[in-house]
């Protein structure tokens, strides 16, 4: 038996009681199953065997299931050593219940008994070698009791009969049994052992890969978010048509490197289960077109027709996730331009049931491409697969998107043509989509009032000076007169002095860091102390809004920041009316 003392390390320790733990859950699971074929078992012998002894065995048995469980629930063998040999003899002694019955049943003679003995014998082997063979102390715990049982009463069989021959070769040949059962036991517990290993390696690998993605977008989005935010600064004042084409050029391949990264963990969130779907009212027709009105310069300039349809009977408004929605329009959109050369590119949306019958939407999007063909027609889902042809991108867009419909409610599939349809790809995306009413009947929205933000004075916090010129340009933009701090040291010694709207906070800052920069504002004396703060932030996974949100922060904005993401977020959190807006704002102008 192992000898409790013996766990001293801290890992081996906690390997342990996983394991113990493991074991308790399968015993639990088969509990059901091993309790009704036991009292079968029990019952078959009252044939054979005298009542009082069947019932005593089976009671024995049933009370030791009860114990080794109770003991063996949430049991810490490092810190309670004498349940867990509590728990190692309960296990010998329900074993040996059970297994007195077919030994007993070895003694009598007849047509059937010795068949029957064997029978339950090799079961209460099975169930040991197997079952209770996750921890091995138990699985030899059973072990013994059986080999006990089956040695004692082989012995005294042959003993009573005078017969030392039989004795000596029938022992060896229960020996010779029991040892590969033995065997089994040791070999299913490596089994169970290396099943685990590879379990809590994969955990750990998946830990990694996401603490390398969440350090990589970190990195990465905050040159993204100087590229970005000072080429939309600069295109809104330049007037020279070169430097306009160069710097469309310049934001238009900075919004692709973003929609790449954005892509891969979008990926990695959709695989740990973690991307949350998060339905609103939102006006299906105009989400729609803006979306495919995006595509229009690319389709133009690739030199494409485009046509869309959007059915009559479509609603106006329906309960979904605009951004995902957004993003599997622009993934299907993306994948058609760059696969068509010549022709175009047709959109239609029209309403739907689902087996349900409930309202769906159901977007079909076709191009005159080469189309795919029918043995790769799933294969394009798969992530890093790209279509024949394709030049550009990660092989991502159309896995995410499937994986974003199945999510909310629908499906992505490729429609193979027919005899006699033209040649082209044919994807169909279908969306659950329950009504909703509009919201705000009587306001336009934030898109289409620009945001007037004269007279207010706002707080950029940032280490990264780049990331503050970001920031502040966007603010003079919207007419705002920006402060900036490059530390939370700073950014106290500013709210100090009075006057501050609005902080921008970056989260990833040495010394005091976004939270406790954050935490030391709201302990700051009068007015200041109730300060709106808007994280401004490069951890852009999808739970950390809601982490951020959670502690107290009063908005979020991921980086890359572009001028629409923080007109959108700093009129939420100022509860800016768009229609109160006047017209001729800064953001009308260049």
């Amino acid at each position: 038996m192992q000898n409790p003392s013996s766990f001293a390390s801290p890992t081996k320790t906690a390997d342990l009681r996983d394991e113990l733990s493991r074991q308790y859950r399968i015993l639990m699971k088969e509990a059901p199953v091993r309790l009704v074929t036991t009292t079968l078992a029990y019952g078959l012998t009252l044939i054979f065997l005298p009542g009082w002894l069947v019932l005593s065995c089976y009671c024995i048995n049933l009370g030791g299931e009860i114990m080794s469980a109770r003991a063996l629930s949430n049991l810490d063998p490092a810190a309670e050593p004498a349940r867990y040999r509590a728990c190692l003899i309960w296990v010998f002694i329900l074993e040996m219940a059970f297994s007195i019955i077919p030994a007993t049943m070895w003694h009598i003679d007849g047509p059937y008994m010795k068949a029957f003995s064997v029978g339950l014998a090799v079961t209460s082997i099975m169930h040991v070698s197997t079952v209770r063979a996750i921890h091995l102390p138990m699985g030899l715990a059973g072990f013994a009791a059986i080999g006990t049982a089956a040695i004692a009463t082989n012995a005294l069989l042959w003993i009573n009969k005078g017969d030392l021959a039989g004795l000596a070769f029938t022992t060896v040949c229960a020996i010779a049994g029991l040892g590969y059962s033995l065997g089994a036991i040791i070999s299913n517990n490596r089994l169970h052992q290396e099943t685990a290993w590879g379990r809590t390696e994969a955990q750990a690998a998946n830990v990694a890969k996401g603490a390398f993605l969440a350090q990589m977008s970190h990195e990465l989005r905050t040159p993204l978010n100087a590229i970005l935010g000072l080429g939309h600064a600069e295109l809104r004042r330049t007037e020279d048509p070169i430097s306009l084409e160069r710097l469309s050029v310049l934001i238009s391949s900075a919004e692709g490197l973003s929609t790449i990264l954005d892509d891969i963990l979008d990926m990695s969130s959709i695989q740990g289960g973690h991307l949350p779907i998060r339905n609103a009212p939102l006006n299906l027709r105009a989400e729609i077109s803006a979306t495919t009105a995006l595509f229009a310069p690319q389709i133009e300039q690739a030199g494409l027709t485009f046509s869309q349809d959007l059915a009559e009977d479509l609603p106006d408004w329906a309960a979904m996730d605009a951004q995902r929605l957004r993003q599997c329009l622009s993934n299907l959109l993306s994948n058609a331009v760059k696969n068509t050369a010549t022709g175009g590119i047709t959109l239609r949306a029209v309403r739907g049931l689902d087996s349900g019958l409930r309202p769906q939407l159901q977007i079909d999007v076709s191009d005159t491409g080469p189309g795919i063909a029918e043995d790769k027609a799933e294969a394009i889902f798969e992530p890093f697969v790209r279509g024949p042809g394709a030049s550009l991108g990660t092989g991502l867009g159309l896995s995410i998107t499937r994986a974003l419909a199945r999510q909310m409610g629908g499906d992505l599939y490729l429609q193979l043509p027919g005899p006699g349809d033209p040649k082209g790809a044919h994807f169909v995306l279908t969306l659950a989509m329950p009504p909703a009413a509009n919201p705000n009947p009587k306001s336009p929205t934030s898109a289409e009032t620009p945001l007037d933000l004269a007279g207010r004075k706002v707080l950029v916090v940032d280490d990264i000076a780049s990331n503050r010129l970001v920031a502040a340009a966007y603010l003079r933009y919207f007419g705002a007169a920006p402060v900036e701090a490059d530390s939370g040291a700073a950014a106290l010694r500013s709210l100090a002095q009075g006057g501050i709207d609005l902080v921008l906070l970056d989260m990833n800052m040495p010394e005091m860091d976004g939270l406790q920069t954050f935490a030391a504002i709201r302990a700051l004396p009068d007015g200041a102390a109730h300060v709106p703060v808007i994280a401004m932030t490069a951890n852009a996974l999808n739970d950390h809004r809601q982490f951020y949100m959670n502690a107290g922060l009063d908005g979020y904005l991921a980086k890359p920041v572009t001028p629409a993401s923080a007109a959108d977020e700093i009129r939420r959190v100022l509860k800016i009316n768009p229609v109160d807006a006047p017209s001729d704002s800064p953001e009308t102008g260049k």
